[in-house]
């Protein structure tokens, strides 16, 4: 029995913690702006842009849903199909996701999910 040892560098950007190979990568990385932040803990917001769907219900399922944001995370490493998406255009920031505790309004069930900011609205 041997006992193999690797070692790998890494560079990791400042930013967002995210590990790259390449030390170019890693400045190409931090390079890229912060997207704003648009919610915080406590906010209650909405998904009125793209219904979720009830799978503990049959018939129309469709829902939207009222809730808080429970966690903000990030920023985080920019997700490409996020921007292809909701931009329309590719990575060119880092991101901010937001968890959100909800309960669904067709089961009644309590629920969180993580969403992007442009998902999301304020509820006043």
């Amino acid at each position: 029995m041997r006992k193999i040892v690797e070692k790998t560098t890494y560079w990791l950007c400042s930013v967002c913690g995210a590990k790259h190979r390449k030390k170019s990568d890693a400045q190409k990385c931090e390079s890229m702006p912060v997207e704003e932040q648009k919610f915080k803990v406590g906010d209650r917001v909405t998904n009125s842009k793209e219904p979720r769907i009830c799978s503990s219900t049959s018939g129309d399922s469709e829902y939207r849903f009222r809730g808080r944001i429970s966690i903000v995370l990030g920023p985080l490493p920019p997700d490409e199909e996020y921007w292809i998406k909701w931009l329309g255009g590719f990575p060119k920031a880092h991101v901010f996701y937001y968890g959100v505790k909800y309960e669904c309004p067709k089961c009644e069930r309590k629920k969180d999910a993580v969403y992007f900011g442009p998902e999301l609205e304020k509820v006043e």
